[in-house]
């Protein structure tokens, strides 16, 4: 009988273990169960959530547009455009621009005189300014529009040219074409730099 007694005791010790596992285990299930339904509906956890990059900048955005700074005053800006009135009234903007250009890069090539006003006013320099026409015009819009494209935008096709003139007719012999070194044609003008020096 004592050997029952204890084989029943132990019997309903392990019972009561098995029923305290199970009913822990059956806890620990709902807990699961419920977290699980808390949980939204993504094959992933929080940690994993994909993220969105930044959308990469292109290089029209990424670079930024820079001006060409020609250092001059008001004063110098207008008598640049005034010259392009005088020079190129019936040229494109780009043609304006050119003749702008012309007299700054006059200005810095050692060549010449170094302000805006001694270019311009340069014996022989330019027609229109000796002949009174300079004096005539005022600048309109596109000849503003030709500055603004320069400092603005940074716009300069010049090749560094030095001088211009209305295109000669075919095989017409000119003192520009003669002493210089053609660079291209714009509209009526083509454009000219001296030539170099030939190293024997």
């Amino acid at each position: 009988r004592r050997r029952r007694r204890r084989l029943i005791k132990r019997l309903s010790a392990a019972g009561l273990i098995l029923l305290a596992v199970g009913g822990a285990t059956l806890a620990i299930l709902a807990a699961t169960n419920r977290q699980e339904a808390a949980e939204p509906p993504f094959p992933f956890t929080v940690g994993e959530m994909p993220t969105i990059a930044p959308e990469t900048p292109t290089a029209a955005h990424s670079e930024a547009q820079e001006g060409k700074d020609l250092g001059w005053t008001a004063a110098e800006e207008y008598k640049a455009a005034r010259m392009a009135m005088a020079e190129a009234e019936g040229e494109d903007t780009e043609g304006k621009a050119l003749v702008i250009l012309v007299i700054y890069n006059r200005q810095h090539s050692g060549k010449f005189p170094d302000t805006v006003g001694g270019v311009i006013s340069q014996e022989n320099a330019f027609t229109s300014y000796h002949n009174g026409r300079y004096d005539r015009v005022k600048p309109d819009a596109d000849c503003w529009a030709a500055l603004d494209l320069i400092q603005i935008q940074g716009w300069d096709e010049s090749q560094g040219a030095l001088y211009f003139e209305r295109t000669p007719e075919d095989e017409e012999s000119t003192w520009h074409s003669r002493n210089l070194e053609r660079l291209f044609t714009h509209g009526n003008h083509t454009f000219y730099t001296e030539k170099e020096a030939k190293v024997n």
